[in-house]
């Protein structure tokens, strides 16, 4: 078991290993500022029927949905950060694990969040509420569409474009993306934590690994019960918040069968250039011979899993906070 007692000296990246990171916290805060921008643009208005019944649902409020949204960020955000930080750094004392895993959740969040809106706004499918955030125009006979043809945003009488624009935006669902992205993050995390394919078949595992993937399910299913998304914006929502998180997951953890899925990948290392440099015969020669002076060190398998481990507890004395302890 860990010792609960720090060594706040230790508490420190290397400044290299900072810099290598920056292009991907850049991507993250790029694709978080296109969201915010996304999200106030004005979006595509479809043309709708009148008479189409499922446009036809009343309109709840924000803040009287089931999930709203504080309570959709706290779910897809907060409990599988919080989660993250008492695995990777309260339990395995990695900070290593606990930046990337961080890293990972946020970037997966903010290319869903992107990716989403973009689409809403391309798109303009109209909400299941849309005729009553509308408000037609009222008259003395039944509301029709013109003659061949089908009605636009003008027979509106609402007067705040913010609830009339939200209107328009009902494919991809947000909630169910966003939620799927932070969960299904989480769960390929705890997954390899709980290494789930060690192929002896705990079922409590299963348990663990599927609860977030339920919930962020639960979460899309209120999204058509609250008469804001149709069934298949839904299904649309999920699928983005799959892929997104499966990539971000896959930028820094092995896949789930690998023997070593509850470790992140290495810390990065310099780059090394893709074309030969030129240097002069007498440097050249001294390269070679300094290379062939470097000790053999042998890769990680399964026949000598018993050095690999004696290896490890060795540089886990170094720093503790950077590698593995368990």
């Amino acid at each position: 078991m860990p010792s609960l007692r720090w060594n706040l000296s230790a508490l420190h990246l290397p400044a290299s290993l900072v810099v290598s990171y920056i292009p991907d916290w850049s991507v993250t805060l790029v694709s978080t500022l296109a969201w915010m921008y996304l999200g106030v643009t004005e979006p595509h208005y479809q043309l709708f029927s009148v008479d189409d019944k499922s446009i036809s649902y009343p309109y709840i409020p924000p803040e009287k949905q089931t999930v709203t949204v504080p309570a959709l960020f706290f779910i897809s955000i907060v409990v599988p950060a919080s989660i993250i930080f008492v695995l990777a750094f309260g339990l395995k004392r990695n900070l290593h694990d606990l930046h990337v895993g961080l890293l990972g959740l946020l970037m997966g969040v903010s290319l869903t969040l992107m990716f989403t809106n973009g689409l809403k706004n391309v798109v303009g499918r109209p909400r299941p509420n849309l005729l009553a955030r509308c408000l037609p125009v009222p008259a003395k006979e039944p509301l029709h569409d013109p003659p061949q043809g089908l009605s636009s945003i003008d027979i509106c009488t609402q007067t705040d474009m913010a609830v009339l624009n939200e209107g328009f935006r009902s494919f991809p669902s947000g909630h169910t993306s966003l939620s799927f992205a932070g969960m299904t993050y989480l769960t390929y995390f705890l997954a390899g934590k709980l290494h789930i394919f060690d192929r002896q078949g705990h079922t409590y595992k299963s348990f663990i690994v599927f609860a977030p993937l339920l919930i962020a399910a639960i979460v899309g299913a209120t999204r058509v019960s609250d008469y804001w998304h149709h069934p298949s914006d839904v299904i649309a929502g999920a699928l983005i918040g799959l892929f997104t998180a499966t990539f971000s997951y896959h930028q820094y953890y092995p896949i789930l069968i690998s023997n070593r899925c509850d470790l992140p990948y290495d810390p990065r290392k310099p780059a090394v250039p893709v074309l030969p440099l030129h240097m002069p015969a007498n440097q050249q020669h001294s390269q070679h011979h300094h290379h062939h002076q470097q000790p053999i060190i042998d890769l990680p398998s399964r026949d000598n899993s018993s050095a690999n481990e004696n290896n490890s507890s060795r540089n886990n004395s170094v720093s503790p906070l950077l590698h593995d302890t368990q």
